[in-house]
């Protein structure tokens, strides 16, 4: 358990290779664990067992934790909570137990945020497909179905390349598919579940989080992609 003294106030869960500084960046990817071993992650691109196509530039080294499990910090430690693309990852149990952990270490009136892709916006363009396309000029795989089982993000149209090695770990893993998708209602529900209140709806950067911009992207909200929420504990 780490001292609260030692952390920054901001916690970025699920931070991907563009964490930035002044907040606490936590991830549970091999990527993440390669950050904080470049040798042995040259030497295993050498020798062919992981993929170079995978990103290995982050700005930061960021905290290695699966977030699958209790939270390594103390009760009332921080005052904000970032998570953009995370949930989804899980299974809505184990979504409502990251969640419960969040409101345990955030601060008294402390603020969670989180951004998921928006289920609704899937269904939507789904439905708007199926009754106003052509069937005859669908391309091979780009039915309407097709097309909505790729946004969905369960599972790729087919196994997974690469060495054996990587595939038992992604097996083992398992966090790079979508195991559960949400839509505003479902979201808000969920965090009002786990004990937040005054949970809203928010827009891009729209944000009672100081500095929001150091970790929004608006390629995962804006034009369907996503949905936002914010409450406060």
């Amino acid at each position: 358990m780490r001292r609260n003294g030692d952390l920054p106030e901001r916690l970025n869960l699920g931070c991907g290779p563009a964490a930035p500084p002044g907040w606490l960046n936590v991830d549970g990817s091999w990527n993440a664990w390669f950050a904080r071993h470049g040798h042995l992650r040259s030497a295993l691109d050498a020798v062919g067992i992981i993929s170079r196509n995978q990103p290995t530039q982050w700005k930061v080294a960021p905290l290695v934790h699966d977030l699958t499990t209790p939270l390594p910090f103390r009760d009332n430690t921080f005052s904000a909570i970032y998570a953009s693309h995370v949930l989804e990852h899980l299974y809505r149990v184990q979504a409502q137990r990251l969640l419960a952990e969040c409101k345990r270490v955030l601060k008294p009136a402390g603020v969670i945020r989180l951004v998921v892709p928006d289920l609704y916006s899937m269904a939507a363009a789904y439905l708007k497909s199926k009754n106003g396309a052509d069937p005859s000029a669908w391309e091979e795989r780009a039915t309407a179905a097709d097309h909505l089982n790729q946004r969905l993000g369960f599972r790729s149209p087919e196994p997974l390349p690469g060495n054996v090695f990587y595939r038992l770990y992604s097996a083992w893993k398992d966090f790079h598919v979508h195991k559960w998708m949400y839509d505003i209602d479902s979201l808000k529900h969920y965090t009002e579940r786990a004990g937040f209140r005054e949970v809203s709806a928010k827009q891009f950067l729209e944000s009672d989080i100081e500095g929001i911009a150091e970790v929004e992207d608006s390629r995962r909200i804006l034009d369907g992609a996503g949905i936002c929420i914010e409450g406060r504990k």
